[in-house]
């Protein structure tokens, strides 16, 4: 793999673990009205309550700008338009969670491997996590980390238990509006990197395990429904 192909994928895992205190000052941060120099010194100043004063200005400002200020370019509008509608989401922990997604793609395959596993009532551990990982994303150091480093995220906003030596369980269902829900149908899109996504299977998509009540709104302005054939239908992305 050369270097600027492992930059990329590295970019896409996280190294560091969200919490969701650490998610709710970055996004109070995106929503601020202020210049991004003055954000971003603010953010440092902010993020020193909850980790290091290296990972304050390193490692965890990069990934939560990767999430909430700076996100990737296919990410910026639907990150921008969860930041002005809040409302939309009473709980905060499903607009962080989608927001992960779509902008750590990583995050989103490991999601996908739990759901399915979940669908099928197959004990998971964090072992066989890796292990599936692995042949998807590759053997590496950052793929190790980044499966444990997930899971740790996944159970701190309370959509997962268990980890460690003890096997994965999902949470109790997080409550979702419709407008919510056709954003994370978007958010699901970004983190598979696909235009469109049938209907059917965004309703059962994997890596929403985590969604209760999902009842998607067209209303959403981000994505439009279009048929396909006779049958068939699409969100797709506009």
């Amino acid at each position: 793999m050369n270097i600027q192909r492992r930059a990329e994928m590295a970019s896409r895992i996280p190294d560091r673990a969200f919490s969701l205190p650490v998610l709710e000052t970055g996004y109070r941060f995106a929503a601020l009205d202020k210049p991004e120099p003055e954000r971003s010194t603010l953010l440092t100043v902010a993020l020193r309550e909850h980790v290091s004063d290296k990972d304050a200005k390193t490692k965890m400002k990069w990934a939560l700008n990767r999430v909430w200020l700076k996100p990737p370019d296919q990410a910026a509008v639907m990150i921008r338009w969860a930041v002005d509608h809040p409302d939309l989401f009473p709980d905060h922990r499903v607009m962080h969670a989608g927001a992960l997604l779509a902008t750590f793609s990583f995050i989103g395959s490991v999601a996908e491997l739990l759901g399915r596993s979940f669908a099928l009532d197959e004990p998971v551990t964090v072992v066989d996590l890796t292990r599936r990982a692995v042949a998807v994303w590759g053997a590496s150091s950052t793929v190790h980390e980044g499966v444990g480093k997930t899971i740790t995220t996944l159970r701190r906003l309370e959509v997962v238990k268990g980890g460690g030596r003890t096997p994965v369980t999902p949470a109790p269902a997080l409550p979702v509006t419709p407008l919510g829900a056709a954003w994370l149908v978007h958010a699901t899109m970004l983190t598979r990197q696909a235009e469109a996504l049938d209907v059917h299977d965004a309703s059962q998509a994997p890596e929403l395990f985590w969604a209760g009540d999902f009842m998607p709104s067209a209303d959403y302005p981000l994505l439009d429904i279009h048929n396909e054939g006779v049958s068939r239908r699409v969100w797709a992305i506009r």
